[in-house]
């Protein structure tokens, strides 16, 4: 062994004589060279009657082996090493002497000490022995004598030594010490060889180990002590991590067993040396965690809570500074040591997990067809079970992150980060047990770190999705706002006068917002009516925890302009509440149109490229996103500030291409052309294309604002007066008839061409020269755009010649009628040709070829979905007759309770109905005395519906149509915006009882046939009723029903309006498949003609082709067929070939 050092500050006054430095050479008993094996024998031999010299040879041996040991190749370490494996040679006992022992007289001398108690000798001798087998381990040529000595000094009579040596008071290090180094030899020698026969006397060489594993942990020196005298716990600790390195798994396994053993290897271990520590985790992760076949239970002994705990103490170690061995600091290793076990499933702390499922979930399976035993999960409602506490199979490690401090240090928050990350079960459990740190706003050191913590905790990506059926809605919450970040400590973050603070809480509920954007996309995939439901129960939790719009609103209005970038946050967490949350948005009044203006205004800057530009870019698309989104918004109400409409002026943005997302603004622009019916929509390449196109610079050409105006002018006419338009198309279309006999007129034209002939007039007064030229060039451009699309050629011809027969300016001497389309076809510029390819408008010679585009091709049968369509099934345990017993008559509204009482009226089952008839006056009572703002119009509506149904509910049950109308006017009651809340309440107004089968009849004719109460209401009013419709027919009883009120023909001739839109046309659709289900085909086929609607419209090129061929399909598979053969002798089941082939 090395020579060792005393402390600096424990030297003591008189030091012993130093012994000589060796040369490379030793001295024998006689002061002579040891220039042989005899030499070495006369020096070692036992003398019992001078113990003081026995020393003074086994200090001279123990020279002889440090020359060995620490020499070079240029002293005489070779000759040495010679004359050391002769001797050992020499003292091995032949091979048929077993009584005899390597180095007898050596031993003799140790056991000479133990007899005598020379404490001297007991500590010389075993040290000696450790130099003398780590001296000969680095050469095989002393392998056999090594191997022999390590298993003579495990012989009875020898461990006897080694007890006496670790028996001894704990105060003589001097004695313990040299047996353990010995110990410590002998199990790693020739790789671990005689370990196994340590291990078996187990009893003496593991003794006391717990004891001298405690021993130093006093505060360490000034002076590392791992680097001048390594202590009783540091050889204890070598030999610890040597017996988990050497011996077999069982072996492993019963150390690892040994509670105190563990416990006090950790105990203090951030108060060793930096080598050491290092050396335990390295050894740890490679003999242990590393070990495939060791048994996970052992792994898991060795890393429990307690020891993670210590572990995680390291993360303070205190450490000059970083050595040249290594740049990697004590809490840098550690702290990839935690990440490693803590991370990493089979390794003894992370055990397999069901993410989002807690345990015992996995059991339940869906139910197979006639199979009883299997458990239905539909009748298991997961969503409150886990609100304070949920079992994990982690138990180890989710005690173990109570103890970290994610919100003071960053490598405790890395490694709750990680775990989380892993172990996603974890989440819920962690924050059910933070309930006693708040989140309330306090700008502190603490509270930002414990904000950053929640921030990248809520960030954590989404785990898989492991079974058929959805998680218990509570557990995913917690990952998406934890209980900390509840609705009231975030709306007090979100009004704190520190804009930090404000900030950080606008942060949070996005990504919270966006992860359940991604959550959302993900479950809406399944199609299963239990994944719907726990769709609806997130949003609804969801919207518990967030504040309410208003206080966001408030703190939009009350930041400064300076603040950009809170700016910017706000909107688009305004933005989110619209898109996620639109019950919460839309019952807070937000006045969008004189913000949105204003962002308008500044989007067309002089200068580009400022970082106060780009994020004016990202607040628009927040606007226009809220906009879009918004009922209020008047997108066509001209603006003082900037003279064009809300719409036209983000037209012109788009045109313009400036900054925002284009894709954005397209389907904004899309959805609004549809819903106004502004452009047609018939052709497979969009008007809206060639309107785009028509404005884009080109050929030094560009749009000037006359162009604009002009065209804000005539979109504000289309949509106030659309009606008016229709009929000057349809006496253009009526005149050209009559002069050309046989000409096309099954192709589209836009109405926004008959509102530009009727106000070209007024722009020649109003315009200048240069603005009227101008203006005729876009309207040129526009017209061979749109013969491009595939618009009537006839009929722009027809337009165009009623615009030349008042105008001042020939529009580039283009003929009329049939030759618009070869005159602009002759000569197409590149540039143009790559701008149409851009928008996806295809060129053609003939006017019958359609180009296709995306975004508008036809519907294929395989995106046709039909499952929703068949009637609902009644539930078993019609819970919504006691479900609003429990709530405020404001909540048992909004969540659909009251809606659900009044269903229960259509039950087939009389008791069931009487039961629905008594609760919904017990609820018309307590109307009076509650604090409902709507009681008046609830509380007549219950009463009519009391009175319509009473004497219909005893013999049979009440039509699903009267339920279901009943069940929205309760909704449209609650919300007095709705756009139907007028017509409900004349409805209401008009009778004390309902004429139950003249209702259906009665909401198509004043919705159908009557105008809207809002000039733009009336598609949604038309919806509204369609929807009414569907959910309404549930039986054969409610087929008939609306036979009698004529509502299929109602229904097909409405579906003929040139004003319908596609949305609308797939309802009604959906209402015919409907009927499929309740025994009405044969009725749709012999008394409403659906084959010959169905034919005509294929004719014609409908978009919804794959539709109608299932639905035709469909209506024949489920009608009468040998009464539609004898009916119509054959025809009906031709005209369906036809239609399906």
């Amino acid at each position: 062994m090395g020579k060792r050092t005393v402390f600096l500050d424990q030297q003591p006054t008189s030091l012993p004589n130093k012994r000589p430095k060796l040369e490379g050479n030793s001295f024998n008993a006689d002061g002579k060279l040891i220039q042989s094996s005899k030499d070495l024998r006369r020096l070692l031999v036992f003398q019992q009657d001078s113990a003081s010299a026995l020393r003074q040879n086994i200090q001279t041996f123990k020279g002889f082996l440090d020359s060995i040991l620490y020499g070079d190749e240029s002293s005489n370490r070779p000759a040495n090493l010679s004359i050391l494996l002769e001797y050992l040679r020499s003292t091995l006992p032949g091979s048929g002497d077993s009584s005899s022992l390597p180095l007898t007289e050596v031993i003799q001398t140790w056991s000479f000490a133990a007899q005598t108690n020379h404490d001297g000798l007991l500590s010389a001798v075993p040290a000696v022995l450790a130099l003398l087998l780590k001296t000969i381990s680095t050469s095989i040529d002393f392998r056999e004598c090594g191997v022999q000595l390590c298993h003579a000094l495990l012989q009875k009579e020898q461990v006897r030594l080694f007890d006496r040596g670790l028996t001894a008071n704990k105060s003589k290090e001097r004695l313990i010490s040299p047996c353990l180094r010995l110990l410590n030899e002998i199990t790693t020698f020739n790789g671990g060889s005689s370990a196994r026969k340590v291990y078996q006397q187990r009893a003496v060489t593991f003794k006391r180990l717990d004891i001298f594993l405690s021993i130093g942990n006093q505060p360490p020196p000034k002076v590392d002590a791992y680097k001048t005298r390594a202590s009783i716990r540091s050889i204890a600790l070598q030999y610890v991590l040597s017996n988990l390195r050497f011996q077999d798994q069982a072996t492993k396994g019963d150390i690892l067993s040994h509670t105190k053993l563990i416990r006090a290897i950790f105990n203090g271990i951030s108060e060793d040396p930096r080598a050491l520590i290092f050396d335990v985790l390295d050894s740890l992760k490679k003999s242990v965690i590393l070990d495939n076949s060791l048994r996970r239970k052992y792994k898991s002994m060795l890393l429990s809570e307690w020891t993670l705990s210590q572990i995680v103490r390291l993360y303070d170690y205190q450490e000059a500074a970083k050595t040249e061995e290594s740049n990697t600091t004590v809490a840098e290793f550690a702290h990839e040591f935690l990440l490693f076990v803590c991370t990493t499933n089979d390794r003894g702390v992370l055990v397999d997990q069901n993410d989002w499922y807690p345990p015992g979930t996995e059991i339940l399976t869906k139910p197979k067809d006639n199979d009883p035993l299997l458990l239905d999960i539909d009748q298991i409602d997961t969503r409150d079970k886990y609100t304070s506490r949920v079992p994990v199979r982690n138990t180890a490690l989710a005690s173990f992150m109570q103890g970290l401090r994610p919100w003071a240090n960053s490598y405790h928050r890395i490694l709750a980060l990680a775990i989380l990350n892993a172990a996603p079960e974890l989440v819920a459990d962690y924050f059910f047990k933070k309930r006693t740190f708040s989140f309330e706003p306090k700008l502190s050191a603490t509270w930002i770190g414990y904000s950053a913590f929640l921030f990248t905790s809520v960030q954590l990506p989404l785990p898989s999705t492991r079974y058929d059926w959805p998680p218990p809605v509570s557990i995913v919450l917690e990952s998406i706002l934890p209980q900390p970040l509840n609705q009231k400590s975030l709306t007090r973050c979100i009004n704190h006068k520190a804009g930090f603070v404000s900030f950080v809480a606008v942060r949070l509920l996005l990504v919270a917002f966006q992860k359940v954007e991604r959550l959302l996309s993900l479950w809406t995939t399944r199609q299963d009516e239990r994944w719907a439901k726990a769709c609806l129960q997130l949003l609804a939790g969801f919207r518990q925890r967030c504040p309410e719009l208003k206080y966001v609103i408030t703190a939009s209005r009350s930041i400064s302009e300076d603040h950009v970038m809170s700016r910017e946050a706000l909107l688009r967490l305004i933005a989110m509440y619209y898109k996620i949350t639109p019950q919460l948005a839309l019952n807070e009044k937000y006045d969008i149109s004189s913000l949105l203006v204003n962002s308008l205004k500044q989007a067309f800057p002089t200068e580009g490229g400022t970082l106060d530009q780009s994020m004016r870019f990202l607040e628009l698309d927040h606007l226009l996103e809220i906009a879009r989104r918004t009922p209020d918004m008047s997108w066509w109400h001209k603006s003082e500030s900037i003279h064009l409409s809300p719409f036209t002026t983000v037209l012109r943005l788009h045109v313009s291409q400036i900054g925002t997302r284009r894709d954005n603004i397209w389907s904004l622009l899309r959805s609004l052309i549809r819903e106004y019916s502004i452009l047609q929509h018939e052709t497979s390449n969009l008007s809206l294309n060639a309107l785009v196109v028509s404005l884009t610079e080109l050929e030094g050409w560009k749009a000037s604002s006359a162009v604009y105006s002009f065209l804000d002018n005539c979109l504000l006419r289309l949509v106030r007066k659309s009606i008016h338009y229709h009929g000057e198309l349809d006496k253009i279309a009526k005149s050209l008839s009559i002069g050309n006999f046989g000409q096309n007129m099954d192709s589209p034209v836009s109405l926004l061409f008959v509102v530009i002939m009727e106000q070209w007039s007024f722009l020649q007064e109003a315009c200048d020269k240069a603005e009227l030229t101008n203006v005729t060039e876009w309207l040129t451009r526009y017209l061979e755009y749109s013969v491009y699309i595939g618009e009537n050629v006839t009929m722009l011809g027809a337009i165009k010649s009623r615009i030349l027969g008042f105008s001042n300016i020939d529009l580039h001497e283009v003929e009329p009628e049939r030759t618009i389309g070869r005159s602009f076809l002759r000569v197409i510029p590149k540039e143009l040709r790559r701008l149409l390819e851009e928008h996806d408008i295809c060129v053609t010679n003939d006017d019958k070829t359609r180009s296709s585009i995306s975004d508008q091709a036809p519907i294929t049968k395989s995106e046709v979905v039909l499952e929703h369509l068949k009637p609902p099934e009644e539930p078993e345990d019609h819970s919504g007759l006691g479900r609003w017993t429990n709530k405020p008559v404001l909540d048992a509204v909004e969540d659909g309770d009251v809606g659900e009482l009044v269903l229960c009226l259509s039950s087939k089952h009389e008791e069931i109905r009487k039961q629905a008839l008594v609760n919904i006056r017990v609820l018309a009572s307590k109307l009076e005395t509650s604090e409902y703002v709507e009681w008046q119009q609830l509380y007549l509506l219950l009463e009519e519906v009391v009175d319509s149904a009473k004497d219909i509910i005893l013999t049979k049950q009440l039509p699903s149509v009267a339920g279901v109308i009943a069940t929205r006017a309760v909704m449209v009651l609650n919300d007095p915006l709705h756009f139907m809340y007028p017509k409900v309440n004349k409805f209401l107004n008009r009778s004390p009882n309902w004429e139950i089968a003249k209702l259906p009849s009665y909401w198509v004719d004043k919705v159908f046939l009557h105008p809207p109460a809002d000039d733009d209401s009336h598609q949604r009013e038309v919806q509204w009723v369609v929807d009414t419709l569907i959910d309404g027919l549930q039986t054969a009883e409610d087929m008939e029903l609306y036979r009698r009120g004529n509502i299929f023909e109602r229904l097909l001739s409405f579906a003929a309006s040139p004003t319908i839109t596609s949305n609308t046309l797939e309802k009604i659709m959906h209402l015919f498949y409907r009927c499929s289900f309740v025994e009405g085909s044969s009725t749709l086929i012999t008394r409403c003609g659906l084959i010959s609607w169905v034919q005509a419209r294929l004719m014609h090129g409908d978009r919804h082709q794959a539709f109608c061929e299932i639905l035709i399909q469909r209506i024949y598979e489920t009608c009468d067929k040998n009464s539609m053969l004898v009916w119509s002798d054959g025809c009906i089941a031709r005209a369906v070939d036809d239609i399906t082939t």
